[in-house]
């Protein structure tokens, strides 16, 4: 606790403690802004002959109705 009462009396400390989370949330936002674009990348990848969300499913359709003949 007494340290707690010393950081937010001391402006200093309490600002040197914000700065280090702000890097720190900084950081964890550019790994997770990294992993959504590896994913998304894999899933346009992956899905380019079937279809996807931007491209549409026509591939898919065409692609079952040719396996049901």
């Amino acid at each position: 606790m007494e340290s707690e009462e010393k950081a937010i009396s001391n402006p200093s400390a309490m600002l040197a403690a914000l700065l280090s989370k702000r890097d720190k949330l900084q950081e964890e936002l550019r790994s997770i802004e990294k992993q959504v674009y590896d994913l998304e990348t894999s899933y346009l990848q992956e899905s380019n002959q079937c279809g996807n969300v931007l491209k549409g499913f026509e591939g898919f359709l065409s692609a079952s109705k040719s396996t049901i003949k």
